[in-house]
């Protein structure tokens, strides 16, 4: 899978992308932070993946039970990427090892993390809420299908706890 990136503004909500946070809501317990918003980046470089409807922030719990849900969660979309159509996926939190860093399907021809810096990052440091970006069909993806994203959500095994 490669990554996608920003391609184009959506003109509606994605159903894949609001039925993958509906799905957070009720695994997790997590809040809808926002999905489709037409906005730049935060770092002013280029149209946010948001306005494209294929991203989704999604609030967790600031306890100690939320976080712990919320790193289970993110280890989970990781470990399924590409059954789920994942293309990236932020910590904002730093909850896994401690460390401010963002996933990616493709980084060097491989998925894998990237530890940031205060002058290289996703944005956001210490923020409570997890960063999902989707694929589109076209890469793969579920963003735009509902039906088929739930479909991919309930054939994989659910997090052991």
């Amino acid at each position: 899978m490669k990554y996608t990136g920003y391609d184009k503004t959506a003109d509606q909500r994605m159903k894949g992308t609001e039925r993958f946070v509906e799905l957070c809501g009720r695994r997790w317990g997590m809040k809808n932070l926002g999905t489709l918003v037409v906005r730049q980046m935060r770092s002013g470089k280029g149209m946010s993946v948001h306005a494209t409807g294929r991203a989704a922030d999604i609030g967790f719990k600031d306890t100690p039970q939320g976080h712990a849900d919320a790193v289970e969660a993110m280890l989970w979309f990781v470990k399924y990427y590409k059954e789920l159509g994942i293309e990236e996926v932020h910590d904002y939190g730093g909850l896994i090892n401690g460390t401010w860093q963002g996933w990616r399907c493709n980084r060097n021809g491989k998925p894998g993390w990237k530890k940031w810096t205060d002058t290289d990052n996703g944005g956001s440091k210490n923020g409570r809420w997890i960063h999902i970006e989707l694929a589109p069909k076209s890469n793969g993806g579920h963003a735009e299908d509902d039906v088929a994203l739930e479909a991919a959500w309930r054939a994989l095994p659910k997090p052991a706890k």
